[in-house]
């Protein structure tokens, strides 16, 4: 059985620590990071890669540089066309396209200033930096300060963007302008680590890095009204003081797309938990521990709302169902260290996870393998059944017969026992009759004599 670190070789070396990720289709994914200042001698760069059925993630087909700054998050537009970038305090807007006129030699052809790609096929993709078209710098500063902007993420309708900050403030933007257009409000203490909006676009859910022991009410994992402009609620989990813990951070945190629950990663004393809640009370409805030794750094769940896949502080990857809590993969030593981003294709079947230790690997979840052998299961069962019905018609008198096509099984069972009762009382009577009579030979004896 290979190692750990042998299974590890299955993700792709990018030559820069990532620290986020998307998906621009089903099969193409976009990874970023760097090394920050150039004097690093590491690059700053967002690539888009392919995956494939047989080695997973591949080279990059494309690729911008960011200059100076390392990309540390990705919110891409519903429309498909557009990423946002967070570097740091700013934010950056880059342009993705499909190209249908590339030619098949593997040339590398320049997009953009400080931006190229390379491509060996003639439907890959490029990235560039858009801002002209947009009327927008070409960095956008949400802060005066420029205070680090840690998540980021679009609504259904691509019209806003909320943003998780490191000072705690949960922030709106208007889409395509990038103008602020609501502040939330503020965790008390610790950065903002994820964000997701509900389905109907009214609320957003937050998690942060701050300690939510019960010495610590109020703080940890909020839901916030856009409407009310303001936070509405603390997630608290009863089981928390029973615990005893003395470290209690949320770390992810996402909504089902059309059912009544939400879910939220946990760290708890080192542990790394998935807890699911019910969004109407916004009671615990269920808990799982991910990782016994470890916490969780990655955590997302599918557009479906079916798949959980979190990673860990030590590289390890696991996939539960959402909604039963059973595991489905897990990928121990997925990376050399900590997961740092991750993120579900369109489709919600593949995994994309990214690390500092400049790996990506997109793990593919088959689900269906179940399905279809509880299908072959149950068909051959059935033909079993019938099997023994047409042995039950052909040797078995008429009750036998009247009672399956009735569907009356028991009756029919009742039958085949009276049929082997009587047929042994037929046999007593015989051997009775047997042991009675005289036998021929005595007979013609006797009449001889």
């Amino acid at each position: 059985m290979p190692s750990a670190r042998q299974r590890a070789s299955a993700g792709k070396k990018y030559g820069q620590p990532l620290y986020a990720s998307a998906w621009l289709d089903d099969r193409t994914a976009c990874v970023a990071g760097g090394g920050g200042k150039r004097s690093s001698g590491i690059p700053n760069r967002i690539l888009i890669a392919r995956v494939d059925d047989v080695d997973g993630l591949g080279e990059p087909e494309s690729w911008t540089h960011t200059d100076e700054d390392a990309p540390q998050r990705l919110a891409r537009h519903p429309g498909g066309k557009y990423v946002v970038c967070a570097f740091g305090g700013t934010l950056g807007v880059f342009a993705t396209t499909r190209r249908t006129d590339a030619s098949d030699d593997g040339v590398t052809t320049g997009v953009g200033a400080g931006a190229s790609s390379s491509s060996s096929s003639s439907s890959g993709w490029t990235i560039e930096a858009c801002h002209h078209e947009l009327g927008l710098p070409a960095r956008v500063h949400v802060t005066p300060d420029e205070r680090e902007v840690k998540c980021a993420a679009f609504d259904a309708s691509g019209a806003r963007l909320a943003l998780g900050l490191e000072s705690g403030e949960v922030k709106i933007l208007s889409w395509p302008s990038m103008d602020v257009e609501m502040e939330l409000g503020a965790h008390e203490k610790g950065a903002v680590t994820d964000i997701a909006w509900s389905p109907d676009g009214t609320g957003l859910l937050t998690t942060s890095a701050e300690n939510a022991t019960t010495s610590n009410i109020g703080r940890g994992a909020a839901v916030w009204s856009l409407e009310r402009g303001e936070r509405v609620r603390t997630l608290f989990d009863e089981s928390i003081v029973k615990s005893r813990a003395r470290n209690v951070v949320f770390r992810g945190a996402a909504f089902a797309p059309s059912t009544n629950v939400a879910w939220t990663g946990l760290n708890l004393d080192g542990q790394g938990w998935v807890v699911k809640w019910d969004t109407k009370t916004w009671r615990v409805l269920g808990k799982s521990r991910m990782f016994r030794n470890e916490p969780i750094s990655g955590f997302a769940v599918n557009a479906q709302g079916t798949l959980i896949a979190a990673g860990s502080s030590e590289g390890h990857v696991k996939v539960i169902d959402a909604i039963k809590f059973t595991p489905i993969k897990y990928i121990k030593g997925a990376h050399m260290i900590f997961v740092t981003t991750m993120a579900w294709n369109p489709r919600g079947n593949i995994i994309l996870s990214g690390s500092a230790d400049a790996s990506g690997l997109a793990t593919r979840i088959n689900t269906r393998s179940w399905t279809l052998r509880l299908v072959l299961w149950f068909t051959v069962f059935v033909l079993l059944i019938l099997g023994w019905t047409s042995v039950l018609l052909a040797f078995f008198p008429d009750p036998v017969t009247s009672a399956l096509q009735d569907g009356d099984y028991a009756r029919a069972a009742q039958a085949v026992a009276d049929y082997f009762n009587e047929a042994n009382a037929a046999d007593d009577i015989d051997d009775v009759v047997s042991s009675a009579m005289p036998s021929l030979e005595d007979v013609t004896t006797d009449n001889a004599l």
